[in-house]
């Protein structure tokens, strides 16, 4: 089967939060999900599973054939069952930054600007009586707009459905429905891979 490499840009617009499942003590409950060298990414199958929203939206619409959504990201398993998921023909990487500026954001010199990459928000549950009710103070880690990169590997054909599915990604991370993570996708470079 011939397979191209469709070049994924992520361009974030508004503070966002991929979480790391982990938090810093006392300071923040949630911090944004990083790799070795400290800068923030977006995991493969985050943007897998944004990816795959919006090409069910696409198929419900009648943009795309029926069957379409699990023939290119899969069919997960029967509810309760943890065998029988069929895997799709995309393979997701996960989306970062252009090499270059993650190795210097990553050097002593860029120590400053990846400092300058997080910012804290704080929130915290208000009573009826419009006073903040206690031990509901939370804090978590937010990125600053970035505009990251991906690749998805897959058939050539895949194409103007991954444009499609892109129009309908609007927000990613945690807090989507609080104004974090707008973003807007679109697919870049497409190179044919030779056969196997």
């Amino acid at each position: 089967m011939n397979m191209a490499r469709f070049s994924v840009k992520v361009e974030i617009s508004s503070y966002w939060h991929a979480g790391s499942g982990a938090g810093r003590g006392a300071d923040v409950d949630a911090l944004v999900l990083k790799g070795r060298d400290g800068i923030p990414y977006l995991p493969g199958r985050t943007l897998k599973g944004l990816l795959r929203e919006g090409m069910a939206v696409c198929e419900e619409l009648g943009h795309i054939s029926p069957g379409r959504t699990d023939a290119l990201f899969g069919k997960p398993a029967p509810e309760g069952r943890g065998d029988g998921s069929v895997p799709g023909a995309l393979i997701v990487s996960g989306a970062a930054l252009p090499e270059a500026e993650r190795l210097w954001l990553a050097s002593k010199e860029g120590h400053g600007a990846r400092e300058a990459l997080f910012d804290r928000f704080a929130s915290t549950r208000i009573s009826e009586d419009g006073t903040a009710e206690e031990h509901t103070l939370r804090a978590i880690e937010l990125c600053v707009p970035l505009t990251l990169h991906a690749e998805v590997e897959g058939p050539p054909d895949a194409q103007a459905d991954l444009e499609k599915a892109c129009s309908f990604v609007r927000g990613l991370g945690s807090h989507r429905s609080r104004g974090l993570g707008r973003c807007r996708l679109s697919i870049e470079d497409i190179k044919e891979l030779p056969h196997a």
